[in-house]
């Protein structure tokens, strides 16, 4: 039978591989994002606890806190009297928004490619690369539709 901490470092090593291949952060970014996800049920962590976590140097992990602050991934607080950070994952529903920029970014894209497609003169080489361009579209809208409703659920939880 595995311990409490055996399944904890196996989620984070899980997660840690997600973060990589889905969300192309670095190895170390990743399973310091994953610490942080699975951590805060008990406690937030400081630098110090990071890198004993990690068993990363110093630096690196300095380097990969400044990455995952920057990307909105991860937050961090400071007590009155307490010289250290302590971190914490970023609300759902901030890392989520992540999300959105991608799809609002796609939109920008096809509406680019509408619009140069328009004042040039391009026509679809055939009716099937028409309706797919079509489709992506309303894909794109209606993702964007989702994310936004479940971001306001979401808030609407963690803002009680």
């Amino acid at each position: 039978m595995e311990t409490q901490e055996q399944e904890r470092d196996a989620i984070i090593e899980l997660f840690g591989v997600h973060f990589e291949k889905h969300h192309n952060m670095s190895p170390l970014a990743s399973r310091i994002l994953a610490s942080l996800i699975l951590y805060s049920r008990e406690k937030d962590l400081t630098f110090e606890d990071l890198v004993n976590i990690t068993g990363a140097s110093k630096s690196s992990v300095s380097t990969n806190l400044h990455l995952l602050l920057e990307t909105k991934k991860i937050e961090y607080y400071t007590i009155c009297g307490d010289r250290k950070k302590y971190f914490k994952p970023s609300s759902l529903a901030e890392r989520i928004k992540n999300h959105l920029e991608i799809v609002k970014s796609e939109q920008i894209l096809i509406n680019r490619i509408k619009n140069y497609e328009s004042q040039f003169q391009f026509r679809p080489s055939n009716a099937k690369e028409s309706k797919l361009k079509d489709l992506y579209s309303e894909y794109v809208n209606e993702f964007e539709r989702l994310i936004n409703e479940f971001i306001n659920k979401i808030e609407e939880i963690e803002t009680k």
